[in-house]
């Protein structure tokens, strides 16, 4: 049997039932033997698809027959339910053979088999036909719920796969002729309201800014409306995936800012401030401060959006100091976490670092929370990896500030030294050590 006799069928078969979009939900046992059993038949398929292509007759194949190969192996190459390790290395293996893809290939997957999956919900503030953004909503003031509706994109599980693969083969000088059939699934997945698709559209975004011309961004007007969409995500919160979507939602932005504004313009602090303080310290911190995990996952972001911010960062230090100085300070009856301790240690030396002609001031404030994380230590004798380890950032976060603010040395740790020596000893350094750096 030829490649092309057997082609149809096989592409076929490798289609992601649609219940795999809801896999968790499902409570009936039928459906998840039955998918289960598709799962191994799918093995099956994939491995007649690589003999195809060991056999090398996927280079005769016409140009739909090897997208629409490469559109059923795509999706599994990534993450799904319905993807196991097998799976997963036998669609890498057969994927090998169009790891080269012309423009002409991606536009055939793009145009012919993506672009029809989300026909039914064009996104209301991108043209269709340019990929620009548009001066108003398409559709009227109600477009942006009218998108919500009868959302059959997500009938097809493993689509976003597809699609990461296109972005992840596409050359910067791609994206010209490519541009409005990448950008809009990419939005529509972006600002769903769900978030675990709002995940994958940081993650597709993500991608799609390690290559795609900052030049285009800007000129379709499309850098405007990643920025806004980047930055709502923070609001989405009470969310199992709130933690994750913090965590790929911050690096995303920053590297749009990087990527679409000038070193010191006003538009780059700009938009710095809206993401610390519109998004992080006015959206997390105040709507989410009972979720350890949320504030957990903000303060591990914090120090890449201090050091891009530099000393402008010292506007936000009422907010910051006191929030990263919380978590080392102990409560009664409480087990501290050693995960968000060391991240409010990271982020606060970062602080110190970047921010330090300010220091003076809230010296007494670090040095109050320190010191007390420093003694619940000590008291518990704790001498695990994690206790250590919080001992060992103290330590780093009092050596930052006596650079930051040298009189500390003879000044505020003298007095601690001499008040209980054989316990403070430890924390604070020696005059000659910090003279010495």
């Amino acid at each position: 049997m030829t490649g092309h006799d057997f082609i149809p069928g096989v592409i076929g078969s490798l289609v992601v039932p649609t219940e795999f979009s809801h896999y968790e939900r499902i409570a009936d046992s039928d459906t998840t033997i039955r998918l289960e059993r598709w799962k191994g038949d799918a093995r099956i398929y994939l491995s007649q698809v690589q003999d195809l292509v060991d056999r090398g007759e996927h280079l005769q194949l016409s140009l739909k027959n090897q997208a629409d190969i490469v559109t059923a192996v795509a999706a599994f190459d990534g993450q799904g339910s319905w993807i196991s390790e097998p799976l997963r290395k036998l669609a890498t293996k057969i994927l090998e053979a169009f790891s080269e893809p012309t423009d002409s290939m991606l536009e055939q997957i793009l145009s012919q088999n993506v672009k029809p999956v989300f026909r039914s919900n064009p996104h209301p503030y991108l043209s269709e036909a340019t990929g620009r953004k548009l001066p108003r909503a398409a559709g009227g003031p109600m477009a942006s719920q009218d998108a919500y509706e009868d959302q059959t994109w997500k009938s097809r599980p493993g689509i976003s796969n597809v699609i990461s693969w296109c972005i992840g083969n596409a050359s910067s000088r791609s994206y010209e002729s490519l541009w409005h059939l990448i950008i809009p699934p990419v939005m529509t997945f972006l600002d769903d309201y769900e978030a675990r698709y709002k995940l994958c559209g940081i993650q597709l975004a993500s991608n799609m800014l390690k290559s795609v011309p900052r030049e285009l961004l800007r000129r379709t007007g499309v850098d405007g409306l990643l920025l806004r969409s980047l930055l709502s995500t923070l609001n989405h919160l009470r969310n199992p995936e709130t933690p994750s979507l913090i965590r790929a939602a911050v690096p995303a932005t920053l590297s749009l800012i990087h990527g679409t504004t000038a070193p010191g313009s006003s538009q780059r602090f700009e938009q710095l401030c809206s993401l610390l303080g519109d998004g992080i310290i006015g959206g997390v911190w105040i709507y989410a401060y009972a979720d350890p995990d949320t504030i957990e996952a903000s303060i591990d972001v914090l120090p890449d959006i201090i050091i891009t911010l530099g000393i402008g960062a010292a506007r936000y230090l009422k907010a910051l100091i006191p929030q990263l100085v919380h978590p080392l300070i102990p409560v009664p009856l409480t087990q501290p976490s050693g995960p968000m301790q060391l991240a409010a240690l990271r982020a606060l030396g970062t602080v110190i670092d970047v921010c330090a002609p300010r220091m003076c001031k809230w010296k007494c404030t670090i040095l109050e929370g320190v010191g007390k994380c420093w003694v619940s230590l000590v008291d518990s004798g704790a001498e695990d990896e994690k206790a250590y380890a919080v001992k060992v950032a103290l330590r780093d976060t009092c050596a930052k500030l006596a650079i930051a603010c040298p009189t500390i040395v003879e000044g505020e740790y003298s007095q601690m030294v001499a008040f209980d020596p054989i316990l403070f000893k430890g924390l604070v350094i020696p005059l000659e050590h910090v003279e010495s750096q």
